[in-house]
């Protein structure tokens, strides 16, 4: 079936659909999709065909209980910040009742500004590292200029344009991506239809404990929703909160199907040295157009990965700064730091004090709103109660991830399970930790490994 050409037109002609639905102009003129498009963006990235191999190389054949568990919780986490933006953010917190969060939010979005710059940055070097090999160019220099040319491209557009003009970029690369994964998904349908081997993975065996904090480090997979947060400068908290919860159930959707679906193709990668080019390359027995489309659909991931983070970066400086800086001049600031690191720092050496970083964000947030709803009465209803576990829950289970998380596997740990960025050529070895930080966006990536590819 890989090589029918009937099968791989028909492939071709569902993303040709779905792109064409996508840029219809009912979509393209909706507020509400406009503002599902930066947080989608953010969560996707490329980790939707990551996030299978790595699972499968910690957990096996219940690679799907272990996605369907992280969304969960991701979702959980979606819903502090919906609950922190109706209930924390809206009301002024210089009034009295709020000024018990007035510091630990400040601080909290210090930590999240940095590590959405070191995001961006190692995003758009992996972009750039992906196409320059491409062509069979492995020059660091070469590399850096593009990355910076692309920072500099989406820092113009962003100060002229705004929020506006990102969202137009996001949408652009974002209905790419969708319209690959239909494709995508239509051709694992149809393999797994056929596929009739028993599914078993070469892994390496962690021990329970192992398997439990990568698990937590791949929670961070999932990260990117609380980029709706930062569009308060064009968006009311009402569709923040919807399209954040859209957000989330489509890329959920999206994650736990395509892990399922993926699993079959994944007997044939070497868990034991997970690398892109091998999961691009398996999926040439499904369809023999897949891979190219999967290589656009990288490059996509990667450059709306790092809009969006931009997006997010820029609207959280302005809050912070209690509008002294534009959310636009907040871009420029962003992408002035981002090319900073990619000129002076080993991105992968740091990207997983991003992973962390993020975790602790979601942590103070938490906490913000633990307070809150104790403060306004824990057992004042039944609904305050469950709020009250919840937020407890997610406190420990944050503070679990930030201390003992091994965000894909710690360099110090005999445990490895390493990603190569080279689609084409030998390039640099990306541990999974690094990626995975990375929320999984990058290009392929799981996460920061979450957020991928």
């Amino acid at each position: 079936m890989a090589n029918d050409w009937l099968f791989n037109v028909l492939l071709i002609l569902v993303a040709i659909v779905v792109f064409v639905f996508l840029v219809l102009p009912r979509l393209r003129k909706s507020e509400l999709w406009q503002a599902t498009l930066t947080p989608l963006s953010s969560i996707i990235g490329s980790g939707f065909l990551v996030m299978a191999p790595l699972l499968a190389s910690i957990v096996g054949v219940y690679a799907t209980y272990a996605v369907t568990g992280i969304v969960l919780v991701a979702y959980a986490l979606g819903y502090v910040m919906r609950y922190n933006i109706s209930n924390v953010e809206s009301p002024s917190l210089d009034s009295e009742p709020h000024k018990v969060f007035r510091v630990p939010e400040y601080l909290g979005n210090l930590v999240l500004v940095v590590a959405y710059v070191i995001a961006v940055a190692f995003y758009l070097s992996l972009l750039s590292d992906f196409l320059l090999n491409f062509f069979g160019i492995n020059n660091i220099l070469l590399e850096r200029i593009f990355t910076s040319t692309i920072i500099v491209f989406i820092a113009i557009v962003g100060y002229t344009r705004g929020l506006t003009g990102l969202e137009r970029l996001e949408s652009y690369s974002m209905t790419i991506q969708l319209s690959v994964v239909a494709a995508l998904i239509l051709g694992l349908c149809l393999f797994n239809f056929n596929f009739q081997e028993k599914v078993v993975f070469a892994r390496e065996e962690f021990t329970f404990v192992v398997q439990i904090q990568m698990l937590a480090g791949v929670l961070l997979v999932v990260q990117g929703f609380e980029t709706s947060r930062f569009l308060g400068d064009k968006y009311t908290p009402e569709v923040r909160i919807k399209s954040m919860r859209i957000a989330q159930w489509i890329s959920g959707v999206i994650y736990i199907v395509s892990v399922f679906l993926l699993l079959p193709v994944l007997t044939n990668v070497d868990l034991f040295n997970v690398e892109l080019s091998s999961i691009i390359s398996a999926m040439a027995p499904v369809a023999f157009v897949l891979p190219a489309m999967l290589m656009l659909a990288a490059l996509m991931s990667q450059f709306s990965a790092a809009v969006a983070d931009t997006s997010g970066g820029g609207g959280l400086l302005r809050e912070n700064s209690q509008d002294i800086l534009s959310s636009k001049v907040g871009y420029i600031v962003v992408s002035i730091s981002a090319a900073m690191l990619v000129w002076t720092v080993d991105l992968f050496g740091i990207i997983a004090l991003a992973s962390k970083a993020f975790a602790a964000y979601y942590f103070v947030q938490t906490v913000l709103a633990l307070i809150h709803n104790t403060r306004e009465g824990m057992f004042r209803s039944l609904a305050a109660i469950w709020r009250q576990v919840l937020f407890v829950a997610l406190a420990l289970i944050l503070a679990f991830v930030v201390i003992f998380s091994i965000p894909a596997e710690e360099e110090d740990t005999e445990h490895k399970v390493e990603i190569t960025t080279d689609l084409i050529s030998d390039m640099n070895t990306v541990r999974l930790n690094e990626i995975h930080s990375l929320t999984v966006k990058s290009g392929y990536r799981p996460d920061l490994v979450n957020h991928s590819i």
